[in-house]
């Protein structure tokens, strides 16, 4: 048997995905290993690339893109592993990263997953750590009382934003870029629900996980190179990708705490967009830009979508709608 079944699902990332693997057989730092890639409906020759260069791989293929959930599940439906390492293409482990993890679960069984230090190319910390969303962390956010108060208990919750990335800490959720779970956790608490579309998968699974007394743990002596945690600006993402997020936050509301919460949500919503429309048409009219003009358009159209009604065609429909990828979740 595996120490560790390692779950990497592709999707037309050929080069990136050589050199997460060529990383991981290099710098894990675990010889008993048994790496899974599911494969998306790609079209780079990221299959014949991993078959050739990479045999010992085993390659399940999907004839379409199946998005995150399903094809992590479909990898972790394989792995025989006494741990499973989920991790990105966009990745690149540094030195014995994956060893320091295994370790971290050794020393300490009541932790039933861990994640690394995830850091940009240019070697800065990416916030990969969050807290379970609530009416209170979106409160928060919809006032800017997060960005406000940062360190305040109440308020800063959320975000994480004065979370110390330097200490080893027992935390709420992690990205999914990099993320180790024990065979056991899968047992008790069962694999992603693929309810959920894009994001909230993998909050909504940790959030199972502390349900069922599993511990999760920040390792910061595993470090790991994320290309795709740097930060995206709003003018490069379309709505259509905003709303289906929403969707998924409603659907997380109403599935852990009821329907009360789903419309205490679209109230903070509806609060929060009166304000930034209000702003940002300020600020269309003293500074105009495209930018503004987006911004201005977008939080008009999230407004009107939060009181669910129709949401007018805009000129930022112009803005491709994102492909989230192999990327879980993040709040």
């Amino acid at each position: 048997m595996p120490e560790v079944s390692v779950v990497i699902v592709n999707h037309n990332t050929r080069e990136l995905l050589r050199s997460c693997l060529e990383s991981l057989v290099n710098r894990g730092g675990v010889t008993e290993l048994e790496v899974i890639v599911v494969d998306n409906g790609s079209t780079d020759g990221s299959v014949g690339m991993v078959r050739e260069v990479f045999p010992s791989v085993t390659v399940m293929v999907n004839p379409t893109n199946e998005g995150f959930a399903a094809p992590n599940n479909q990898g972790m439906g394989l792995a025989r592993g006494r741990y499973i390492f989920l991790l990105n293409t966009d990745t690149v482990l540094e030195r014995d990263a994956l060893r320091v993890l295994v370790r971290s679960l050794e020393q300490a069984p009541a932790v039933g997953a861990c994640g690394p230090m995830l850091v940009h190319p240019d070697g800065s910390v990416q916030r990969s750590v969050k807290g379970f969303p609530s009416l209170m962390t979106h409160c928060a956010d919809m006032l800017f009382l997060d960005r406000l108060f940062p360190r305040s208990r109440l308020f800063g919750r959320g975000e994480m934003a004065a979370f110390d990335y330097s200490r080893k800490a027992e935390v709420d959720h992690l990205m999914a870029a990099a993320f180790l779970v024990r065979q056991e956790v899968l047992s008790s608490v069962g694999l992603f629900d693929e309810r959920f579309s894009i994001y909230y998968n993998d909050m909504d699974w940790c959030f199972r996980m502390r349900q069922q007394g599993w511990k999760i743990l920040y390792v910061p002596e595993a470090r790991i190179m994320h290309y795709g945690g740097a930060t995206t600006a709003i003018i490069n993402r379309g709505f259509a990708y905003f709303r289906e997020l929403h969707e998924n936050v409603k659907f997380y509301y109403g599935k852990h705490f009821g329907s009360r919460a789903v419309v205490g949500y679209r109230v903070l919503l509806t609060v929060g967009f009166v304000l930034r429309t209000l702003g940002w048409g300020l600020v269309r009219m003293l500074r105009p830009s495209e930018q503004s003009r987006h911004m201005f358009a977008f939080s008009w159209r999230t407004f009107c979508y939060a009181l669910g009604l129709p949401t007018p065609e805009t000129s930022s429909e112009q803005i491709k709608r994102a492909d989230p990828g192999p990327e879980g979740a993040s709040s």
